[in-house]
């Protein structure tokens, strides 16, 4: 472990639980039990570490700004999220580098913050199951929500009469275009088929 990463808040695994180290993991003692409760919960160990990660962004930046869990209101939670988008990696290709979208690379992906968003949101969620009369920060029903009206594109588009109901806290990630079949993936998925009928109608699909 380097130096740099003990002086910090950050994420540390031991007897099978994940948990807050570093200053000032005392004050965050609620990441901790949510995570344990997510591991009694049965979660993936995969997604207890990658919700423990945001959670230890999310602790840093809260110290950073002085704050502590039971400070987080909705405004502050935007702000942290703001923050999240506006965030430079180093490492990555310069500012003037873009996708095709017009996003610039040197940031986190919007899956990325959108994760956080939802860990961020789960930890508040368990804390109102325990107590009640602590309200979540994050907005729920119509606050959380805007409507699109461009998201439907095409031909028909105008014809839409009720856009979908969009998140407006979630970033839009963008789609991705599915993978094709290689050549040997096709030919051993064509020759598991038992019948001629089924391998004509797969090999149409394909």
């Amino acid at each position: 472990m380097s130096t740099d990463n003990r002086d910090r808040l950050r994420l540390e695994h031991d007897a099978g639980r994940w948990y807050l180290d570093g200053p000032g993991a005392d004050g965050l003692g609620l990441v901790d039990e949510y995570l344990g409760y997510l591991a009694d919960r049965n979660y993936s160990p995969k997604t207890v570490r990658a919700y423990g990660f945001d959670l230890v962004m999310f602790g840093r930046w809260l110290l950073g700004e002085g704050l502590g869990v039971d400070d987080v209101t909705t405004p502050v939670l935007l702000r942290f999220l703001a923050a999240c988008r506006a965030a430079r990696l180093p490492g990555r290709p310069g500012p003037n580098v873009v996708n095709m979208a017009g996003r610039r690379l040197d940031g986190y992906t919007a899956a990325t913050v959108n994760r956080r968003l939802v860990a961020v949101s789960g930890l508040f969620a368990f804390r109102a199951m325990r107590d009640p009369s602590l309200v979540s920060p994050v907005p729920k029903g119509r606050d959380a929500q805007r409507f699109v009206p461009g998201e439907k594109t095409g031909l028909l588009a105008h014809l839409v009469r009720k856009p979908r109901p969009r998140s407006a806290l979630r970033l839009r990630e963008p789609r991705r275009l599915p993978r094709p079949l290689a050549m040997s993936e096709a030919a051993r998925l064509l020759a598991s088929l038992r019948t001629w009928r089924d391998r004509a109608i797969a090999g149409l699909m394909l």
